[in-house]
């Protein structure tokens, strides 16, 4: 078997290809390379086949009886709406709030002493926000997202400086990014990014459990 490596929106897809007379064949020449792979990468693994990110959370949350609710600045509004492109969103999202000023974030309950204190762009509001969605809509987990999507810097920070925190009860994630300075790239990669975190957090960094034996 020989492995396709592919870069995307939502991170490297690796696909295992063999040859053989039978498909079961084939399958039972890929099974131990990809019992390789996923050992190696452990809980960097979030999906298999046609999974999504964004599925790949439903599915935990689902799982684990837990609730949803974001706060985005720079991302405006992608996270909240690739977590309902998933069916069955409602059963776990509380929802999210677009903060694209400082003004909103301190009317939807984050402190005006941190942004006065740390900045509009820093990982403490990041967490501020996270904590200020959970408590506001209700949910188990929050997530805040805040950076520089351009066209210039803010805030003292460059474009592409992305900061993320998620909180939930005895846990919390903080990732800071330094992204390249193209919009879209900065929106997908923060939301994307999240949703992986955010996954591999519940999980408690265990890896996704396949549920198919075909290739990654």
């Amino acid at each position: 078997p020989y492995l396709g490596i592919y870069a995307k929106q939502d991170g490297v897809h690796l696909r295992i290809i063999a040859h053989a007379n039978t498909v079961s064949e084939a399958k039972e020449l890929i099974r131990p390379v990809e019992d390789e792979l996923v050992n190696s990468m452990g809980s960097n693994v979030w999906g298999f086949d046609n999974d999504t990110p964004e599925a790949a959370v439903g599915q935990v949350l689902t799982e684990k009886g837990m609730t949803l609710a974001t706060m985005e600045s720079c991302t405006g509004g992608m996270l909240a709406s690739h977590i309902t492109d998933q069916p069955g969103s409602s059963k776990y999202f509380m929802g999210g709030l677009v903060t694209y000023t400082n003004e909103t974030k301190v009317q939807h309950g984050v402190s005006s002493t941190v942004i006065e204190q740390y900045g509009e762009i820093s990982q403490e509001m990041a967490d501020a926000m996270a904590d200020a969605a959970r408590q506001r809509l209700g949910a188990d987990v929050g997530i805040g997202i805040t950076g520089v999507a351009g066209p210039a810097e803010r805030d003292n920070k460059p474009v592409g400086t992305v900061f993320i925190s998620i909180r939930m009860d005895g846990k919390c994630k903080r990732i800071s990014l330094r992204l390249p300075s193209r919009r879209t790239v900065i929106k997908s990669r923060s939301t994307t990014t999240a949703l992986v975190e955010l996954r591999r957090l519940i999980n408690g960094g265990i890896g996704k459990e396949r549920t198919s034996e075909s290739a990654l």
